[in-house]
């Protein structure tokens, strides 16, 4: 098993599949011209008992978030393999869709599998959010937005300190725990505030008023701390008291109010935001959002990753996205023509990436492609900050005024003897004196050693980029370098 995920992902079985049945395979299978659906490209109306009757290898249905698709042909070329694919042939596959591999970007690879439309009054579960990443660059119908309910109980009680300053006050959570946390902090009135820590709920009733926002801050071993700026400078005798807790129900999503735009290149955007109703969900490094937006009179969601600044620092509280504009990217499109003031709704931080797994490195190696740098950036200034770790980041793009940040990660790079990073171009100008290509194994064997299960092997790869980007350069570090999950990590989706 391959260690995969989105700004997030899941982890996946997979296996051997027959020679000429590889990804590209499958794509030149598709342009060839050949019918795949099995209909002669018609669009059709499908009934569910129709559906159903096409529940063989030979002849195999199956239904995605309302689109049926014919991937008789795909058998052979499923990377989970035939038994698994054919778990879902027959019925409305989304939910299972959803539980193993929400994250695929299943509208691309089946794109010429299109058969037509479930017929809407036969729909079990148009979309369903699962517990995992959805990393999948296409828009998404969304199904009405159910609760999320915390606990107020946990086996493992967190200890809790405070420490003021005239002007504000700090509380501090010991929740001695390594992997990333889920923190939501909100203040129900000046004096009343709520911070749930994974699955406990410390409801406080402070001594004085508080004004918003609180900036969070956490560390790699648990500890979180908020701080509270005071309403009227100060000594307070107490913190306050805890209050006796109820079960509490966390929205799905939350809505936020743009607060600036910058552009960066000549189609990407910075866009910060801030929650409405004094909320801050904390985004742990690596980790991924929803956006949701009405377009077109349709609810819609992209995932994005947060990022935070290279020279200059993101606004206590605020959120930062890198927005690139794609001509067919609804979403996208839509987010660059945002302006201060307008608002849309996020999700909660969702992921697995957990920084933990870079304790026994010495060397990081960043490998983005495009808009595959925004989980990069966060992990570079932590890494710099808070680690030993030499990073070394090749950031691969079509044209120079694609690179995001040029000017920044090159002064970062004069500032810091640990931190490297290279430019590589697949359609660089005449004028272009750096590297020129694509992802390739030569290159990665110039940077890697090749691992051995005799020698610890001190280096790290952070994946993140197109598709094919991601999965190419996994196959080399796989298969060629003999590399397992414990010195890589994919992101699938930027």
């Amino acid at each position: 098993m391959t260690s995969s995920g989105s700004a997030t992902g899941n982890p996946r079985n997979k296996v051997g599949l027959k020679p000429g049945h590889s990804l590209m395979d499958w794509i030149r299978l598709g342009n060839s011209g050949k019918d795949l659906t099995g209909v002669g490209g018609v669009f059709l109306n499908i009934s569910k008992s129709e559906l159903e009757r096409h529940n063989k290898k030979d002849d195999a249905w199956l239904c995605i978030r309302g689109k049926v698709y014919n991937v008789t042909h795909y058998m052979d070329f499923h990377p989970g393999g035939e038994e698994e694919l054919m778990r879902g042939v027959g019925k409305d596959a989304t939910q299972l869709f959803n539980q193993v591999h929400a994250w695929v970007n299943y509208e691309s690879i089946l794109q010429k599998c299109v058969i037509g439309r479930l017929e809407p009054c036969l729909l079990e579960n148009t979309f369903t959010t699962p517990n995992s990443t959805i990393s999948t660059p296409n828009t998404l119908k969304l199904p009405t937005t159910t609760n999320h309910i915390v606990p107020t109980s946990n086996p493992k009680p967190i200890q809790m300190d405070w420490f003021q300053q005239i002007g504000f006050l700090t509380l501090v959570f010991y929740t001695k725990c390594s992997s990333p946390l889920k923190i939501h902090v909100s203040l129900k009135n000046e004096t009343n505030l709520c911070v749930v820590l994974n699955n406990v709920v410390k409801n406080i009733n402070l001594e004085g008023g508080i004004s918003w926002p609180s900036p969070i801050t956490t560390d790699i071993l648990g500890k979180v701390q908020v701080k509270l700026n005071k309403r009227k400078p100060g000594l307070w005798q107490t913190y306050g008291k805890l209050e006796p807790t109820e079960p509490l129900t966390l929205p799905e999503y939350f809505p936020v109010i743009v607060t600036n735009v910058v552009a960066i290149n000549h189609n990407t955007k910075q866009i910060d935001f801030i929650y409405k109703n004094n909320v801050f969900n904390y985004i742990p490094m690596g980790h991924h959002i929803l956006v949701k937006a009405v377009i077109n009179g349709e609810e819609v969601l992209r995932p994005y990753t947060p990022v935070t600044g290279i020279i200059s620092t993101v606004p206590p509280s605020s959120v930062r996205l890198l927005v690139k504009s794609y001509d067919s990217g609804t979403v996208s499109k839509w987010l660059c023509s945002l302006h201060k003031g307008e608002s849309f709704e996020i999700s909660c931080a969702q992921g697995s990436f957990n920084p933990t797994v870079l304790s026994s490195k010495t060397n990081l190696i960043l490998l983005a492609a495009g808009t595959g740098i925004t989980p990069m950036i966060s992990i570079i200034i932590w890494a710099l900050n808070s680690t030993k770790l030499k990073v070394n980041l090749l950031f691969f793009n079509k044209t120079e005024k694609d690179i995001i940040w040029h000017e920044q990660m090159d002064r970062l790079m004069s500032d810091n003897f640990r931190f490297n990073v290279e430019h590589i171009l697949s359609d660089a100008g005449p004028e272009w004196i750096g590297k020129k290509g694509r992802i390739n194994l030569t290159l990665l064997q110039s940077l890697l050693p090749e691992s051995c299960k005799d020698i610890p092997n001190t280096h790290f790869v952070l994946i993140c980029g197109p598709i094919l980007f991601t999965q190419m350069t996994e196959r080399y570090l796989k298969d060629d370098l003999h590399y397992t999950k414990d010195n890589y990590y994919c992101f699938l989706g930027s």
